[in-house]
């Protein structure tokens, strides 16, 4: 096989066309990213007139930005809340039985991947496979800067800042102003870990599927 055959862009088409397994459930449908990030920018809205209050002489535009932020907020993160509570309980009840069930189909999907890899020349696979480490390297210390580990605490900096926010928009006074500082930080710093945790699974699939497919070359 030619050379021009081999591109990331050609293994993700044939990734995405691979037929989804048991353990699809457990990703993010791509309907809910859009909520996801409205749910962000409505926790930036609402908390930003509660800063802007320091500064600016107090409006009424920033009662109804914040009040519009915390509903956008709230009705952003209610769909994966609410289906993130339906896919635990189904997986606690059939837990082995998909996991065994999706094994299997990884392994008959990615042997037909692999299957394809291997026709390309072993340098070419091993030059893939360095880039995509290299980029996987980047990315880890990358977020790691931006973001430290708050892509490992799953759901608990936005619940802390809808928290802040459900104060903010009952009792404006009564949030301090280092809390909202907080808040918005949390809010960026997460909407940054979320998608660049997601770039960093898809990298690190590139990179096990060339490395298999070299392992089976040499073999």
């Amino acid at each position: 096989m030619t050379d021009e055959g081999l591109s990331f862009a050609e293994l993700e088409k044939r990734i995405r066309a691979m037929p989804d397994g048991p353990a699809a459930i457990l990703d993010m449908p791509r309907w809910l990213i859009p909520f996801t990030v409205a749910g962000v920018i409505g926790v930036i809205a609402g908390l930003l007139p509660s800063l802007l209050i320091e500064f600016l002489e107090p409006q009424m535009w920033m009662v109804y930005v914040s009040k519009a932020g915390l509903w956008i907020a709230v009705l952003g993160f209610a769909p994966e809340f609410f289906r993130g509570i339906a896919v635990v309980a189904l997986g606690f009840l059939r837990w082995k039985s998909d996991q065994v069930k999706q094994l299997d189909h990884d392994l008959v999907q990615f042997r037909g991947l692999i299957r394809w890899l291997v026709e390309f020349p072993r340098d070419l696979l091993e030059e893939h496979q360095r880039f995509a480490r290299n980029v996987q390297n980047r990315l880890t210390s990358k977020l790691g800067l931006l973001a430290g580990s708050i892509d490992k605490l799953g759901a608990i900096p936005i619940l802390l800042v809808l928290a802040i926010q459900l104060k903010t928009y009952f009792d404006p006074g009564a949030v301090p102003y280092w809390q909202i500082l907080v808040a918005l930080f949390l809010a960026i710093t997460y909407l940054i870990a979320w998608v660049g945790a997601h770039m960093r699974l898809r990298v690190q699939l590139y990179e096990v599927l060339l490395s298999e497919a070299l392992a089976k070359k040499g073999g």
